[in-house]
């Protein structure tokens, strides 16, 4: 009665508490939308650094004839709680002094509990992507997309028509100064214009085919060098215009061009020989020495730079322990920084079949 008495003598006072309850109350409500924009960014950002991080571990790794290990992120989900408690005390009691007497508690507990399944590359999977070598077609596709063919050639080609590449590993060599001359030349043709591409699907094996367009029209006199270059060390036909591309090392024919891929494993060998390493490592047999070009040669410059180094650089594009040396990748190093971020889509072309599902996560609700 006391409490029905209050409120008929104090109305406006007590509605302005019972609405500050019910307001308290309602803010305790869906907080899930506003967190997609934080959490998507944070994630994209971490799922980046990670990459970059494991990425540049094996091919550290491969310098030193350790097994690289690759985690595929499989399924993020976010879970939230948030769990409130709202506590009303009240001494109502009109003949006191003092008066009515009020007591509000609140208590509040956030909980972010992230559900990350980690998908090890392994068994077929990983003969996919880190052995299977590239398609020849999906590596040319590129160059239709403005990549620079010297550089996807450089990375992904092992051998054009029994030229042959720079090789990394202990056994490793430097690519055949015809080898060189063949990409510059190839380099200046895309950038004029000459060089085009086309995708072919086989009646019979309903299989993509590439063919290599080389124009016939006239040109500047040293873009016809360049044309009549191409064709002479790749043994082509000067009257053909169009040449088939297949998969292999020598063609034994004038107008196909056989390319031998690389898989992911041999360019992570291949950029692996990039890496700058300690002296003393290689005194005491931990890695193999830097491949030496010949004096006065044709060779092809460096793709990546990897400096190693007792601390990290703060100008660092990726950096990873190990060894107890940091090794890096220079933020101002653009080159390098490219042929790295273009790995990890050299490494998605290899995937030519279905990728394995992730794992099934069921959350419990609260």
């Amino acid at each position: 009665m006391a409490w029905s008495r209050s409120l008929l003598k104090h109305p406006l006072k007590y509605r302005c508490l019972l609405a500050g309850i019910v307001l308290s109350l309602q803010g305790c409500g869906s907080f899930g939308p506003p967190s997609v924009d934080r959490d998507r960014f944070d994630y994209i950002n971490a799922l980046s650094s990670s990459w970059k991080q494991q990425t540049l571990l094996n091919i550290v790794k491969m310098r030193y004839a350790d097994t690289p290990v690759f985690l595929d992120v499989g399924q993020i989900i976010s879970g939230y709680q948030l769990q409130g408690a709202l506590t009303v005390g009240a001494s109502l009691n009109s003949a006191s002094v003092v008066g009515d007497i009020v007591n509000l508690g609140s208590g509040a507990t956030y909980t972010d509990r992230p559900t990350i399944t980690y998908t090890p590359l392994t068994g077929a999977h990983f003969m996919q992507v880190m052995i299977t070598p590239i398609p020849p077609p999906n590596l040319l596709k590129l160059s239709q997309e403005g990549w620079p063919i010297d550089m996807l050639l450089q990375i992904g080609a092992q051998s054009i028509n029994g030229l042959s590449n720079r090789k990394g590993g202990a056994r490793g060599h430097a690519a055949e100064p015809d080898f060189v001359r063949l990409l510059a030349a190839l380099q200046r043709l895309q950038g004029s214009g000459v060089l085009g591409l086309r995708v072919e699907v086989s009646k019979e094996s309903k299989q993509e085919g590439t063919v290599m367009v080389i124009s016939q029209k006239d040109l500047p006199p040293e873009i016809q060098a360049d044309r009549d270059r191409v064709r002479k060390l790749l043994g082509l036909r000067s009257d053909l215009q169009e040449f088939k591309v297949v998969s292999g090392t020598v063609s034994g024919k004038d107008d196909t061009i056989a390319i031998q891929t690389r898989s992911g494993f041999q360019i992570l060998n291949l950029l692996g020989s990039n890496v700058e390493v300690p002296p003393e490592h290689i005194a005491e047999g931990r890695t193999y020495p830097q491949i030496t070009e010949l004096a006065g040669a044709q060779s092809l410059p460096p793709l990546i730079k990897i400096h190693a180094e007792s601390s990290c650089s703060a100008d660092a594009f990726a950096a990873v322990k190990y060894r107890d040396y940091c090794y890096w990748i220079d933020d101002r190093d653009y080159r390098s920084k490219g042929v790295f971020t273009f790995l990890m889509i050299i490494m998605t072309l290899a995937e030519t079949g279905e990728k394995a599902q992730p794992p099934v996560v069921t959350i419990q609700g609260n």
